[in-house]
């Protein structure tokens, strides 16, 4: 995969008292922050027609450690807007989205991203890996993906990929290519580009604020 074209939700702010905006805001394809008095944080992001979480919604949500959302009843025909309690701990990540955003018009943002050029996903990740993963890899008569030089078990009991000293994946070529990318993990192969996840990755590791 090389450069790829997402449009990613803006994220904008809003005090409590305009809810009714930032409703309107997410409506058109953005994602709102509603801050209350007593700096309590409200996220809310967008709903496909089905009444499911879009694809960008669920990993910024993830991004916070938030699993537990409610459709919002805002009068429309048919919501398309979701709730979710920004935890204490994450409110300030949430707003600094906001602040990274405050800059682009407009509800939604197209960026383009080539992921060829930048790896940031493959440093200092923790990629956990699955049953699926270790059988697909002894099929393959890879059986020493899962072995002790590539992945270690974290006192939980997960099996995770291990990392160079640099923090860099063990499979991530000098070239940023990875030499496994027909058999990466299952956690690689759903890495949702352009989410949050995606772009604190570039702004940690290649300073790139936003895309």
């Amino acid at each position: 995969m090389s450069s790829v074209t997402v449009t990613r939700p803006i994220w904008r702010r809003f005090w409590h008292a305009y809810r009714g905006d930032a409703l309107a805001f997410v409506r058109q394809g953005g994602h709102a922050a509603i801050v209350f008095a007593n700096d309590r944080v409200e996220a809310l992001v967008g709903l496909d027609r089905a009444g499911k979480l879009t694809e960008l919604a669920e990993w910024a949500l993830l991004a916070i450690e938030q699993r537990r959302w409610k459709r919002v009843l805002d009068g429309a025909a048919v919501s398309t807007v979701a709730s979710a309690r920004v935890k204490p701990e994450y409110a300030e990540a949430v707003l600094d989205w906001c602040d990274r955003d405050a800059v682009y018009p407009g509800p939604t943002r197209r960026i383009t991203l080539d992921c060829l050029r930048c790896a940031a996903c493959c440093q200092d990740m923790n990629v956990v890996l699955g049953a699926a993963d270790v059988r697909r890899w002894t099929a393959a008569g890879r059986s020493d993906l899962h072995g002790r030089a590539y992945v270690r078990r974290k006192r939980d009991g997960r099996l995770v990929l291990r990392l160079h000293d640099s923090g860099r994946c063990l499979h991530l070529r000098r070239d940023k290519l990875c030499r496994v990318y027909e058999m990466r993990p299952d956690n690689c192969r759903a890495f949702v580009i352009g989410s949050e996840a995606c772009l604190a990755a570039r702004e940690d590791t290649l300073g790139l604020r936003d895309g």
